[in-house]
């Protein structure tokens, strides 16, 4: 059985500009957290680098190692913020809270991607996305999994373009 960063190579084909394993850049970011970081995720941005899915769905992957990128990609404190002068907007603790959601990425309408750091083994969290007006969608499975199941549209967020992503999709690099 084909595994979903399988599925997702046939679906966007060759990275235009392949991106490199850089494993001093992700352990930094993992550093800066104090977790791992899902192995599926990695792999997929290791192969294709910083980009978007089909123009639509922007990913975050280290570029760098400073501080101020780290804070950049990782940082919730505007999450945070916004959960404790409004708390039910908000169902989810943010990270670095117990179980809270890592941000890595978000598209072009405003909604939001995390992971949910529920699990011991980052593996086996799962996907939370929030769209542009407070609205949240919860799911299973990991990062390549949710990706698939976007291009097959089924179980992702109701408020997630319909659109997306169109026939013939590709990764486009920021590289």
């Amino acid at each position: 059985m084909a595994s979903g960063l399988d599925k997702l190579k046939a679906w966007l084909g060759e990275p235009e500009h392949w991106g490199r394993a850089r494993p001093r850049l992700w352990e930094a970011s993992e550093r800066y957290l104090g977790v791992r970081l899902p192995s599926d995720y990695k792999a997929f941005l290791d192969l294709y680098g910083p980009g978007a899915v089909d123009g639509y769905l922007s990913l975050h992957r280290p570029t760098g190692t400073a501080r101020a990128e780290q804070e950049r990609l990782w940082s919730c404190e505007t999450w945070r913020r916004a959960r404790r002068s409004a708390p039910g907007l908000f169902p989810y603790p943010f990270h670095p809270e117990e179980g809270g959601l890592i941000a890595w990425g978000y598209d072009e309408h405003g909604g939001s991607y995390f992971f949910l750091a529920r699990e011991p083994d980052p593996d086996q969290w799962g996907i939370v996305a929030a769209g542009e007006e407070g609205e949240w969608y919860e799911t299973a499975g990991t990062f390549t999994d949710f990706l698939v199941r976007c291009f097959e549209r089924r179980d992702r967020p109701p408020f997630m373009d319909l659109s997306w992503p169109r026939p013939h999709a590709r990764y486009e690099s920021h590289a």
